[in-house]
Formats: C-alpha cells, structure tokens, sequence
C-alpha cells in the first residue's frame, strides 16, 4: 500500500527575494522499499554562460512534534524532472558524495526563468524508526554561484595601502615584493618575512599573527566551489529557528539585544513560531555560532578569506583599490540599503539586466555573486590564526548539538571569540554615519579586521557559506 503524506504549507524557498525562489508543497512517497519526494521549484533569472553558472542547492528536513528532527538525505542519482517549461534536458542534478543535499542547474547555455516538477529519490536509512505520520517533511533551498576552477592573485595593486593588512609576497626583509600567486589547490603557503613568502602588515592584532604554514588541505578556492549568491535573510533565519528544539533555538535565536529592533531586526516570536517581519531583510545580528549553527543545519561549510577573494575578483590581475565588481569607484552602484534592512535597485533595474558590462550597477561580483561589499560584513576562516589555518573544510551534515552549535571539529568555535575567523568586504551600519574604507563597501584586498574573531552580534555582522564542488 502507497504511504503518501503532504507537507500542507506553501513553503516560500529560502533563498533570494530578487529571484522570487520558491519551493512548494513537497509530497512524500514510501512504497516497495523507496522514498521519493515530488515538488515544484522555480526562480527567475537563472543563468549558465561562458564563465560560469548558477544553482540551488535543495536540501530536506523531517520535523516531528518531539523536536526528533531528521536531516533527509538523497540518493546519488534516480531523479527526475517531470515536467517543466523549459528544455527537460537543461535541468541538471549535481549531487555531492555525502548526499545531504542536492543542486539544481542550467546544465547548458541559458538566461532566464525556471520553472519545473521534480522527483527526488530520498535516502530510505534516514526514515529509519522516524514517525512520518505526525512529522512536517520540509524542503528548502539557497541560491548558489559556481565558482569555476582557476588560479588567482592575492593582495591589493596599491601598495600605500598596506596599513589595511593587504597580503603581498615578501621580500627576505618582509618587504613588498609583488602580489601572491595562488595557483593550486594543494599549495603549502609559508607566512612570514622572508623571501617569496605570504605577507602581510599588522600593527594591530585584528589582521592576525603574521605566522603560521598554510597547510594543503587548507581550501584555497582554485578548485571550483559553490558560494551562497546572497547573504541569508532574516526570513531565512526565522524558518531555521523553526527548524530547531526549544534548546537549540534559545541559543541561536538573535533578538535578544535592547538594540536589535531599532537597527534592522524584525524576527519576533509569536505564538511560538519564529516570524520575520521583514522577511527580505539582510539577516544581520548573527554571532559566528549562529552563523556556523546555520551552515551545519544546512549541509553548506564557511568560506575562507582566499575563497572570498576568488569569489570577488575572479582570475585576473588586481587593480588599484578595487572594489567586487572591478572599478575602485562606488558612485555608479544602484543597489541600496533600505531603512528596513532590504537590499533594493534603484531606477527600475532588475537582476535580469545584470551582464558584465554593468555589474558595478548591481554591486555583483566578477562571477555575479551579490554584495560581497556593501551589504554586511563577511565572516570568513582566517589565515591570520593557528584555528583559521587548520580549517579542512568539511560540509556541515544537517544536524546539531543538543543546545544548536555545529558538530564540525574543524570549524573554528566562537562562545569565546578563540580565534580563527575574520571580517572581510566591509558592512552597512546605516545612515547617518560617514562612509569610509569599511562601511559599507571595503575593496577586496583590505582586510582590516582579516584576523580579527571578536564581535558577537551587531547590526552590521553577518554570514555567507559555501560547498566545495565534486571533482
């Protein structure tokens, strides 16, 4: 007999309100020994040209009323599109080894909209003992950029800008001798004052200890990953607390703080479900373990400050005090904070008109990630701390400590502020307050704080996470 069981809510995806993701009523089937999942999914302004492409990464929950939940895993292939409005042969699946999730991509040259029916085949052993009767199976998705493989140069062209901690090769008297290479994925890259080595100045602590072996497990981002396109939302968020125990989401709910609602935040608890007022909103006052506690629960991992860089500036060679989207100016963007914390366009223009040659309009990137400068800042592992150099870049698994931390032993920690994690792209703290080097665009060679793991939640800290692509 087929065990069918409905998810009853239209769920909203979890990902960009400029792309109007969706992912609505996921129907569970056990029949014969298999699960398998049907649901529709759409997004605007999907793409796969000559550079590189988007994705979503797709990843399932079963939530039951004792908080027992389960991270659903997928099966490494059987899926299917059933029907859709474009070419069934674009849609492509792209699952990793471990099977906690899924992408979903134009597998061939495309712009545009895509809309489809999927069936997803479900990993029977994650059902195992589980009450599929009084659960809610849920469905979830991020919006993804493929950073394709590639060497690239660190550090910053202008060399009067070595008091913002801008890498460089050194010299044998820790001089600056030129810009960094980083041209394989295994490099073992020594730090220090000495010839050919990675450096960087740091008069202060915040830019890290100026020491230390790169290792080569260490990600270095010439081996293609995928990046969050956008920061999370504070309606992201609302439905990860949701997700959560009643003692794992005490720890990771973030609205704590007397200033939290006069500076962007809008998540309230109401009849015990956690609500974003304004669900677009860059989801900002998140610690680093929320952050982390996040990018377990979603099978995604941290980026580091190398992987930051590539995401930013691509290949090529870097110019003087050069912003994500590859001018030094920031006059022509035409993206914006809201009052309310939404990230918006002005002049009408929307993402669909995003191309190479006005990218700087939309704050994007060189592969067309959004707001690596100008939206919050970006906490990423750091090479400027013992912690931060001994990252491997394990995936998170879906599933939390008992009171909501991540389980990754090599991820830095944050309850202390250890170390190992750092600021980079600069932060919106809000109108009123004088722009300058890192608010709230900071070009992509600065790193005044590259070293620096303090701070816990502020209205101008956030978060973006990333998984590194099947080779």
């Amino acid at each position: 007999m087929k065990h069918l069981f409905v998810y009853t809510f239209l769920w909203i995806g979890m990902a960009s309100f400029a792309n109007d993701l969706t992912i609505s009523r996921p129907i569970l089937y056990q029949e014969n020994g298999t699960s398998y999942t049907v649901l529709q999914i759409s997004w605007d302004n999907a793409w796969h040209n000559k550079t590189n492409h988007d994705a979503v990464w797709v990843f399932f929950k079963l939530l039951n009323n004792n908080w027992n939940t389960r991270h659903v895993k997928v099966l490494p292939s059987g899926h299917e599109v059933v029907s859709t409005s474009n070419d069934k042969d674009l849609i492509r699946f792209e699952v990793p080894s471990d099977s906690v999730g899924l992408f979903l991509k134009p597998g061939k040259p495309f712009r545009g909209k895509i809309q489809a029916t999927l069936k997803i085949m479900l990993d029977q052993k994650s059902f195992e003992n589980a009450d599929t009767y009084n659960g809610n199976f849920s469905a979830y998705g991020i919006e993804m950029v493929h950073i394709p493989k590639g060497g690239f140069i660190l550090g910053e062209a202008d060399t009067s800008k070595m008091d913002q901690g801008t890498l460089y090769r050194s010299n044998a008297s820790g001089e600056f001798k030129g810009l960094f290479p980083v041209t394989a994925e295994n490099q073992v890259i020594e730090i220090g004052p000495g010839e050919n080595k990675l450096y960087y100045q740091a008069p202060e602590a915040y830019r890290g200890d100026q020491a230390g072996t790169i290792p080569a497990a260490f990600p270095k981002g010439v081996n293609p990953f995928y990046i969050m396109k956008y920061e999370p939302t504070q309606g992201q968020y609302a439905r990860f607390l949701n997700a959560l125990s009643p003692d794992q989401s005490q720890h990771r709910a973030n609205f704590g703080g007397k200033d939290y609602y006069a500076n962007r935040g809008s998540i309230v608890m109401e009849h015990g479900v956690y609500t974003a007022r304004v669900p677009d909103a860059l989801c900002n006052y998140i610690s680093w373990d929320d952050a982390m506690a996040y990018a377990d629960w979603a099978g995604l991992r941290p980026l580091t400050e190398f992987e930051f860089t590539k995401a930013a500036r691509g290949t090529g060679k870097p110019g003087k005090n050069e912003f994500p989207w590859g001018t030094s100016s920031k006059s022509n963007i035409q993206r914006s904070v809201t009052d309310d914390g939404v990230l918006v366009m002005a002049q009408g223009l929307t993402e669909s008109q995003l191309s190479d040659e006005n990218k700087e309009w939309f704050a994007a990137s060189f592969y067309w990630v959004m707001d690596l400068s100008g939206g919050l800042w970006e906490r990423v592992i750091s090479i400027g701390h013992p912690k931060g150099r001994a990252y491997l870049g394990t995936h998170g698994d879906g599933v939390l400590t008992n009171y909501g931390f991540a389980t990754n032993e090599d991820w830095p920690k944050g309850v202390q502020e250890t170390g190992g994690f750092g600021f980079r792209g600069g932060g919106f703290y809000g109108y009123g307050r004088a722009y300058h080097d890192f608010n709230p665009y900071s070009p992509v060679g600065y790193r005044p704080f590259g070293g620096w793991s303090g701070g816990n939640r502020a209205k101008a800290y956030g978060g973006r996470f990333g998984r590194t692509v099947n080779e």
